[in-house]
């Protein structure tokens, strides 16, 4: 039961993302939006995070808590973080479903590919137990997003 699951999931992200070819750490400078999440439409969480590559850091919004942390590359395209956060009371279940499943993903080492999703291009950040879409969002940074 649990394969044919996994087999399904992994048909329905290569569909719906597409082709996806490797990004270079300094073309994901600036925010992304989270759009989607192991299938699921996770938008309403407003996730956020912000890639600065001259750092090598990594931070933004995890749906309840800013978060922040240094990337580790661990090989060419695999990376990894452990995230600083505070932790706020958070009361709707979409926003804790969208952090809980963020802070593993990054933490147990992910890679980052283009994709594209319906009509949207975006990057697709992969970990060994989770698909994440997100879209770019323009020039402004996290900070001006959550003032």
């Amino acid at each position: 039961m649990i394969s044919k699951k996994l087999l399904f999931i992994s048909l329905t992200s290569t569909l719906l993302f597409g082709s996806a070819g490797s990004v270079s750490l300094s073309s994901l400078d600036g925010s992304w939006i989270l759009r989607t999440m192991d299938g699921h439409k996770v938008s309403s969480a407003r996730a956020i995070l912000d890639f600065n590559s001259k750092h090598k850091k990594i931070d933004g919004y995890d749906g309840c808590n800013r978060i922040e942390g240094k990337l580790n590359l661990h090989t060419n395209d695999m990376y990894s973080s452990k995230l600083k956060t505070y932790r706020y009371e958070c009361l709707n279940s979409t926003k804790r479903f969208v952090s809980a499943r963020l802070h593993q993903a990054i933490g147990e080492g992910f890679t980052i590919q283009k994709g594209k999703m319906k009509d949207e291009e975006g990057i697709v950040l992969k970990s060994k137990n989770h698909t994440l879409f997100f879209k770019k969002l323009g020039k402004s940074s996290i900070t001006d997003f959550l003032k």
